[in-house]
């Protein structure tokens, strides 16, 4: 039988199957063609809530102090930026632990400001201030106090015996 008698006996099949033929090129076309808006992983970064003491993820340019839900501490938003760590790669049987706090120092209240550092309105400060999750004290980290605080995680992992990771949340 050929193609022609069976489109003369079949008309309903002939106009389908040229309606098949013409949709897939053209479905094809239409797909490449069609505009996509491209997602860009977000990079993330840990914040610490003074308040409830838990960690939130925050989009990684953000400088902080950030609002969070428990509202503001001492003044100041609660949200501050988490250094975390974990000694050796991280696993799921590795354990992650907050190195320090830090926080701009234009952002914490005066009365919470180690002695000595002040805010010259005159220029943009890039000074920050930091503090372990259990101090009630912000430290200048150029103080010995400070320079402990930044030494305690690689301490932390060279008594472990391994070496010191840096942990950042996944991209989204």
């Amino acid at each position: 039988m050929s193609l022609q008698t069976l489109q003369e006996n079949n008309p309903a099949l002939a106009v389908t199957l040229a309606i098949v033929l013409l949709a897939i090129p053209t479905s094809f076309i239409t797909w490449w063609f069609w505009p996509r808006e491209e997602v860009v992983p977000q990079k993330m970064a840990y914040f610490y809530d003074l308040n409830t003491n838990e960690l939130i993820e925050v989009p990684a340019g953000t400088t902080g102090p950030v609002e969070t839900d428990s509202g503001p501490y001492r003044g100041m938003p609660a949200g501050v930026r988490a250094n975390v760590y974990s000694c050796g790669p991280l696993m799921e049987d590795t354990e992650m632990f907050i190195g320090y706090l830090e926080v701009p120092l234009e952002a914490v209240p005066e009365d919470q400001r180690p002695p000595g550092m002040k805010i010259d309105p005159e220029v943009e400060s890039t000074d920050f201030v930091i503090r372990r999750p259990t101090d009630d004290q912000w430290y200048n980290p150029d103080t010995e106090p400070g320079l402990a605080i930044f030494r305690e995680p690689g301490e932390k992992a060279e008594k472990a015996g391994k070496s010191l990771t840096v942990v950042v949340p996944f991209e989204r």
